[in-house]
């Protein structure tokens, strides 16, 4: 008995080690932030789509953040994974420390997002050069990118970042309890979001978004200082009672990322699927409304577009010179 269990035990284990893993096996498997974030609803929605279009078992993966499982996407070991072009281009340049991943790829742009410095609105915080002296958040403990682009924010309407009274907190929702409370003049936030709209009602007078105004106010700047920023106008909206007038704020987007390893036709296969079901998408997730089939090829990127990506893209007369232009400045 024992060497008949012995013998079976031998085989399934050979049998484990030839078994083909879940690429191999046709799953695809899409890393997103944690339970209850925007990337793992959206992720969800993504998942649902895509096995339907393919056929094929399609599942979503949280993780802690975008520094969790962008390596395990460049690795292959996750199929792709949702995330900004801000955390995409530190982690593979290395810049949030450990090793770089240099076969990191993207395979469209998914939607964009807007990111400001708010301030109380009867405080007549207008232009970033009225923040000298406040109490500006100009670190995100748990938030390295948005840290990044509140610093970068300051640098962009002429104003260094020893030029304010600089503080830490968590999160975004810290930041916006001490702008509530009047503990903070100033706090990084993403335009329109639901804590936005809480502090508009709860604030007297409302909140503002800080215009970035002056020489350096333009997309070549911030790009320079922080690669797949930008600069954007938003305008007054009954969807924004915030904005009252246009403001100048920073924009960045956000990519479906994978690896330089993944298979042409698996790749095309994802991306044909996500382009014919993008609409419908929108349409069941307000939050990326933003995106649209046709802005899938950005130049904002900050690594380059995996080569079916590439094909893809020619064959719809969606890839230009600028496309081109842009990868090889952002290639390894």
């Amino acid at each position: 008995m024992k060497s008949i269990l012995g013998g079976a035990a031998l085989a399934l284990m050979a049998f484990a080690l030839q078994a083909p893993t879940a690429s191999a096996q046709g799953r695809v498997t899409i890393g997103t932030n944690p339970q209850g974030s925007l990337y793992y609803t959206v992720g969800g929605g993504m998942a649902a789509a895509l096995q339907e279009a393919m056929g094929r078992q399609v599942t979503v993966q949280p993780y802690a953040g975008s520094t969790v499982y962008l390596p395990l996407v460049a690795t292959g070991e996750v199929t792709v994974g949702i995330n900004s072009s801000l955390d995409t281009g530190a982690v593979a340049r290395g810049e949030y420390g450990g090793d770089g991943y240099d076969n990191l790829r993207v395979l469209a742009r998914l939607w964009g997002l807007r990111v400001a410095l708010a301030s109380r609105a009867n405080d007549n915080l207008v232009e970033v050069k009225d923040l000298v002296g406040k109490r500006v958040v100009t670190d995100f403990s748990a938030l390295k990118a948005v840290s990044l682009v509140d610093q970068t924010y300051l640098r962009a309407g002429g104003v260094e970042v020893e030029d304010v009274e600089g503080v830490t907190v968590s999160g975004l929702g810290p930041g916006m309890d001490g702008l509530t409370e009047g503990t903070l003049d100033a706090t990084g936030i993403a335009v329109g979001i639901p804590l936005t709209q809480k502090a508009h009602a709860t604030i007297p007078g409302g909140i503002r978004y800080v215009s970035i105004t002056g020489p350096n106010a333009t997309s070549d700047y911030v790009n320079s200082i922080y690669p797949g920023t930008y600069i954007v106008t938003v305008e007054p909206s009954a969807r924004l009672p915030e904005v009252t007038e246009p403001v100048n704020v920073i924009g960045y987007d956000v990519y479906l990322t994978t690896s330089a390893d993944l298979p042409d036709e698996e790749a095309t296969a994802i991306l044909t699927a996500l382009y014919d079901s993008f609409e419908k998408l929108r349409e069941d997730y307000p939050p990326i409304r933003s995106g649209s089939t046709e802005m899938f090829s950005a130049t904002s990127n900050t690594v380059p577009y995996h080569p079916a990506a590439v094909a893809f893209y020619e064959e719809k007369g969606m890839w230009t010179e600028a496309n081109a232009s842009n990868d090889m400045k952002v290639a390894p």
